[in-house]
């Protein structure tokens, strides 16, 4: 990652110039010619200017993701779109409705120094403003988020990696402390994620049973396993995630997780090679292993969950769905030939949009076919989807439930899949009928 920050300007559309720190971003994706940056935004005084682009949060702080080994150039965001339409709600939902559990991001073309420099997307970040993570006072450690940046199952055989310094930002090589920061002289505790982690290594099955929920956010943690082996994200399974408590003041405080960097996924690896669609996912976690060691670990946690995905949001229909919009949106704006010409060849990565959806297509029938099998669920008759409530009349903009304009119309005249839509200033929820 570098961390030298050069001065720029940030303009979108016709919109007025920014002034902006600038630097790449990432770590192994460095050594590709097309990069990632991180965006902080400034104001006239110099001081960091929150502003709200494209429709997202208000901040400062902003990631241009590249997207360079996805041939489709729209994995990890379809990824993070899906995980946050269908995944269950973070414990502490009632009390902080608005903390979103993952990033919303706008696909952009940049213009750089006044040479077109491709197809990107524009990112919030996964932080303590995101997660609604309570902030340190007068010293107190409050919430903590960590990031996994490095291999990591959590299965320690070894005493002597419990040991932590809570002056390093950095624990057992692959564990990152993200908030507090303690490169900046602020607060850290390492205790609740060792301490997590070492009960997960050393309960017994009678402690796993009546303790595991308030542990960590157990329903969150079967919907992340269950994504990870939807997509076949080995590079998710033990790394690339962040995991957070919200409040160590206060009771329950549970670990949750968070996904981020899924790129590596949907039968395409960390190098652009083509998955079998039948590859078993690697969920080295500990937290996955020792669910799936208890006597009804799979079929009572996991297969009634698929089993209620499967035929909602893990459709084959559906999925197909959430990359056909973007697909469509590179095509119609001109930014798949646009995004071809420009980077297509450059450090072994051919690009072919119209292939790539075609693959993602067939890659998800054969995927659920494997998976169905692996999760016992039997596909019931096709039956079509109605929405639960009445269409309005006129033809209005249809977004999805995190604000992705999916076209205009009426629920009727799209035919959508289940999900839930804002059209006007109403919320519609599209079932499928059993």
């Amino acid at each position: 990652m570098s961390e030298v920050f050069s001065d720029g300007t940030v303009q979108i559309g016709d919109g007025e110039a920014m002034a902006a720190e600038i630097r790449y971003r990432g770590a192994s994706s460095l050594r590709y010619q097309k990069k990632s940056f991180a965006i902080k935004l400034k104001g006239e005084d110099g001081e960091k200017l929150d502003t709200s682009l494209l429709g997202m949060r208000s901040d400062n702080s902003w990631i241009l993701d590249a997207m360079t080994i996805d041939k489709a150039r729209m994995r990890n965001r379809v990824s993070t779109d899906l995980w946050l339409d269908f995944s269950s709600k973070l414990y502490y939902h009632d009390e902080h409705p608005k903390a979103l559990n993952g990033t919303r991001g706008k696909f952009v073309e940049v213009v750089l120094n006044d040479e077109y420099h491709g197809l990107f997307c524009l990112t919030e970040k996964v932080d303590r403003k995101q997660l609604k993570l309570k902030k340190y006072d007068e010293d107190k450690v409050k919430g903590m988020l960590y990031k996994l940046v490095k291999f990591n199952s959590m299965w320690i055989d070894d005493e002597s990696r419990y040991a932590w310094d809570n002056s390093k930002a950095v624990w057992d090589e692959g564990w990152e402390a993200d908030y507090p920061d303690v490169t900046e002289g602020e607060p850290i505790d390492w205790s609740p994620l060792v301490s997590t982690i070492k009960w997960l290594n050393e309960a017994t099955d009678e402690e796993l049973n009546e303790q595991l929920s308030e542990k960590i956010d157990l329903p969150v943690w079967i919907d992340y396993f269950l994504l990870v082996d939807l997509m076949l994200g080995d590079d998710n399974a033990a790394k690339n995630m962040y995991v957070s408590f919200r409040d160590l003041q206060s009771a329950p405080c549970r670990m949750t997780v968070t996904p981020w960097d899924m790129d590596a996924t949907w039968g395409r690896s960390y190098m652009s090679e083509p998955l079998s669609p039948t590859t078993a996912t690697g969920l080295y976690n500990q937290i996955y292993a020792r669910i799936l060691s208890l006597p009804n670990g799979i079929a009572g946690m996991f297969e009634p969950r698929y089993a209620d995905l499967r035929s909602t949001y893990f459709s084959a229909e559906t999925l197909k769905e959430y990359f056909q919009r973007y697909f469509e949106l590179f095509r119609s704006t001109g930014a798949a030939q646009h995004e071809q010409e420009r980077w297509s060849g450059t450090d072994g990565i051919t690009l072919n949009f119209e292939e790539e959806e075609q693959y993602i297509n067939d890659w998800i029938d054969q995927r659920l076919s494997y998976l169905d099998k692996r999760y016992h669920y039997t596909v019931p008759s096709d039956i079509p989807a109605t929405a639960s409530s009445t269409p309005l009349p006129q033809s209005q903009d249809i977004f999805t439930a995190t604000g992705i304009l999916i076209g205009k119309g009426t629920i009727n005249d799209l035919s959508l899949p289940p999900g839930i839509y804002i059209i006007g200033k109403k919320k519609y929820i599209v079932r499928r009928l059993r």
